[in-house]
C-alpha cells in the first residue's frame, strides 16, 4: 500500500489511529487507505506543509505629530 504525508488542516485535531493519540502539527506519514483519503476529502488533513510563520521586525512606536514627547 502507498503511503502518504497528511498534515492537519489549521484548526483542527485530527486522531490517528496507526499510531494512538492525534496527527502532530509537523505532519506525519500514513497509509493511503480510506480513513486518510476520507480525511482529505472533509478538508480535516492536507498534504500541504503549513507555511513557517514569517517573524516581523517590531519597529519602535512613532508619536504622533505635535505630542510632547
Amino acid at each position: 500500500m502507498s503511503r502518504m504525508t497528511v498534515y492537519p488542516a489549521a484548526g483542527r485535531v485530527v486522531p490517528d489511529p496507526e499510531a494512538g493519540g492525534d496527527l502532530p502539527a509537523e505532519g506525519r506519514e500514513v497509509p493511503r487507505d480510506a480513513y486518510w483519503l476520507r480525511r482529505l476529502q472533509d478538508l480535516d488533513v492536507t498534504l500541504d506543509a503549513p507555511k513557517k510563520a514569517k517573524t516581523i521586525p517590531k519597529t519602535p512606536a512613532l508619536s504622533e505629530p505635535g505630542s510632547t514627547e
